[in-house]
């Protein structure tokens, strides 16, 4: 993300109040600030940076920013992801765990990152016993899974070739959240296999392996990526609240990094003191 910081435009910051029509400009990151711009800074006085946008994907669009005593917010809809998929909001703190801090990719300014990403839908497979003909039907299943994609869900096949029992095997795969595939004797002799989904305890045999397939993809769920995002600064945080769901999706980190950044509120402040005006 790119940072701008602009030359002040004093008249934009004469306006004492913050008007409905003000809100409903998209606070750009090129350019001079504009009203919702003035805006955020207004809403949370003391803070160092405010939230901008360098640009929205295909699909995508942007809704009021919404200024209170405190807080400023505006959020993003999609087409594909939600409606709305993020909020932005900036207030002047933010509750965050160094457990959570990740390298920022805006200068002066932390990152923190509380999300779950769930793109993908899981498959061990056992071959059961010693057997070369088990072994090499399991491993056969992930050759003809991989690249396949289940309601926009990339299928996650593995061998578990450890040398517990079976039903330790299962039990750790369904702790995962994990389809477990089964491959007997029989099984590799006659082209078949034994499904035990995650959240079943009845086991399906003499499957054909895309009945199997057709039956995970029956239980699947969209793919998510839901949690928040902390860029905390001097004077306020800005928290990116994301609840998105649906085909793309596994791209939405990506893009939001292009699609947003920030100004530089101090910046914006000094040149109005500069320019005569009363700014605290």
């Amino acid at each position: 993300m790119r940072r701008r910081i602009f030359v002040l435009l004093p008249l934009l910051l004469a306006a004492s109040s913050c008007s409905s029509q003000l809100g409903r400009s998209m606070p750009e990151c090129e350019g001079d600030p504009s009203g919702t711009v003035i805006m955020q800074i207004q809403s949370v006085p003391r803070t160092s940076f405010v939230p901008c946008v360098n640009a929205l994907e295909a699909g995508w669009e942007f809704n009021d920013v919404e200024p209170r005593s405190g807080l400023a917010e505006f959020t993003i809809d999609s087409d594909r992801i939600g409606d709305p998929f993020i909020t932005v909001r900036t207030t002047s703190t933010c509750e965050v765990s160094d457990e959570d801090r990740k390298t920022s990719d805006e200068r002066d300014i932390s990152l923190y990152r509380d999300v779950v990403a769930d793109f993908e839908e899981s498959v061990v497979i056992i071959p059961e016993g010693p057997n070369d003909a088990t072994l090499a039907a399991a491993q056969s299943i992930v050759v003809e899974t991989f690249g396949l994609r289940l309601r926009d869900r990339a299928v996650d096949a593995r061998v578990d070739v450890t040398e517990a029992s079976t039903q330790d095997r299962i039990e750790v795969a369904h702790a995962d959240g994990a389809h477990v595939i089964t491959v007997s004797i029989r099984d590799a002799e006659e082209g078949t296999v034994s499904l035990l989904m995650a959240d079943e305890v009845q086991e399906r045999t003499g499957l054909e392996l895309e009945d199997a397939l057709e039956r995970i993809e029956d239980g699947v769920a969209p793919p998510s990526y839901r949690g928040s995002w902390f860029y905390v600064f001097e004077g306020g945080c800005t928290e990116y609240r994301f609840d998105a769901e649906g085909p793309g999706v596994e791209s939405v980190a990506a893009e939001i990094q292009r699609s947003l950044s920030f100004i530089d509120a101090v910046a914006i402040k000094d040149g109005a003191r500069s320019a005569g005006y009363d700014i605290p």
